[in-house]
C-alpha cells in the first residue's frame, strides 16, 4: 500500500494561496519599481530643464522666461511630491503584500514538513514490516533445513 497524505487536499490549498500572495507581492514591488523610475524620470527631465534654461538665459533674461521656469519647475516639484505620495502608498502595500506572502509560505511549510515527517515514518514502518516478513520466512525454513 503506497503512501497517502489525508491532508493534500488543503496542502494544495495552502501552494495555491502562497501563489496568489506571490503574485500579488509581484505585481506591488513592479509598481514600487514603475513609480521610482517616474521619480527619477522626473528628476533627470528637470535637471535637464534647468540647465537648458539657465543656458537659454545667458543669452536673454526676461521676466517671462524666468516667471515660465518658476511655474514649470513648480508643476515638476507638485508632480514629484504626488509620486512620492503613490510611491509610500505602493511601498505600504508591499509590505503587507510580503507579509502575506511569508504567512501563506510558513503555513505550506508547515503542512509540507507534517507530510514529509509522516511519509518518513510510513517508509519506517514499511521497511521494518518487511524486516519482521522476511525474518520470519528465515525462521520457517531454518527447522527444515536442519531435519533435512
Amino acid at each position: 500500500m503506497a503512501f497517502r497524505f489525508r491532508l493534500q487536499a488543503i496542502l494544495k490549498l495552502r501552494e495555491s494561496l502562497e501563489h496568489q500572495e506571490k503574485q500579488r507581492l509581484l505585481a506591488a514591488a513592479a509598481l514600487v519599481a514603475r513609480l521610482r523610475e517616474k521619480i527619477q524620470n522626473l528628476e533627470n527631465s528637470r535637471m535637464a530643464e534647468k540647465r537648458q534654461a539657465l543656458e537659454q538665459m545667458a543669452v536673454e533674461t526676461s521676466g517671462a522666461s524666468l516667471q515660465f521656469e518658476a511655474l514649470r519647475d513648480a508643476m515638476c516639484v507638485r508632480e514629484r511630491e504626488r509620486l512620492l505620495a503613490q510611491l509610500e502608498l505602493a511601498e505600504n502595500e508591499r509590505k503587507k503584500c510580503l507579509q502575506n506572502y511569508q504567512t501563506a509560505r510558513q503555513k505550506r511549510e508547515i503542512l509540507e514538513s507534517l507530510r514529509d515527517h509522516q511519509r518518513d515514518a510510513y517508509r519506517l514502518e514499511s521497511t521494518r514490516r518487511e524486516q519482521q516478513e522476511t525474518d520470519e520466512t528465515f525462521l520457517l525454513r531454518l527447522p527444515q533445513d536442519s531435519e533435512e
